[in-house]
């Protein structure tokens, strides 16, 4: 074997495992992104929603949380007091909050930097407020997109895309009594969002036409201000 062979193939085993390792470091982000969604929804239970600030990006730019059309909460300290102060439970006992993921699609940038996912997420939840209870079903979808930061992946945009809030005896075609904010004079005194127009918000009546949202990620090179979650972006 010659030099200028045995070059070339060295060459060329170098870009294998370039590419090898882009492929693993993909793959990876994938499993990073669905651990820290799971600890969302996990961190769902009433006794821990309100430390789900720190699953957000702490270092970058235009963090928003989106939730129905209660507003847009933008930058870390603000998404921290809508945790904290506005998703506290109104009594220490009788809270619970399920959601889980499935059908998901996540598309990692090819600079490895940003990645944008959606989730679908069917749920339950039960409150106690003084004498009123209620349990109801809640579905809908999320719509992420994440961003790499020091300590790993972070949540970077969040929108929950509610599609069916109703109460557990209930058909989700009949009238709900329950309106999705029904906490959010609530949250909007305590952790006031920055902007209340709502980017999207289209559950499910019907007399609804319901769309494919959030929009499916294609592929992408590098963050390109077209994420999913529908929020404010630098």
């Amino acid at each position: 074997m010659g030099n200028e062979e045995l070059a070339r193939k060295v060459e060329l085993l170098e870009t294998k495992i370039k590419e090898l390792e882009n492929r693993i470091e993909g793959e990876e982000a994938v499993t990073q992104i669905m651990n820290i969604m799971a600890n969302y929804e996990e961190w769902h239970c009433a006794a821990k929603i309100t430390d789900t600030w720190k699953l957000f990006a702490q270092e970058t730019p235009g963090v928003s949380a989106e939730i129905d059309d209660w507003g847009v909460w933008i930058g870390i300290e603000s998404i921290r007091r809508f945790y904290e102060l506005g998703h506290k439970p109104p009594e220490p006992y009788g809270g619970m909050m399920h959601h889980h993921l499935d059908t998901y699609v996540i598309q990692v940038a090819k600079d490895r930097k940003t990645a944008k996912a959606i989730f679908w997420s069917p749920g339950h939840e039960s409150w106690v407020a003084g004498d009123k209870k209620f349990a109801t079903w809640c579905w809908g979808r999320y719509g992420c997109d994440f961003v790499k930061e020091k300590g790993g992946w972070k949540i970077w945009h969040l929108k929950w895309y509610g599609v069916i809030r109703q109460e557990i005896n209930k058909s989700w075609q009949e009238p709900t009594n329950i309106p999705y904010g029904e906490n959010i004079d609530h949250v909007r005194m305590v952790a006031p969002p920055q902007s209340l127009k709502t980017t999207y918000h289209n559950p499910y009546t019907v007399k609804c036409v319901l769309e494919v949202m959030p929009p499916y990620p294609e592929p992408y090179e590098t963050w390109d201000n077209k994420g999913t979650a529908r929020g404010p972006v630098d």
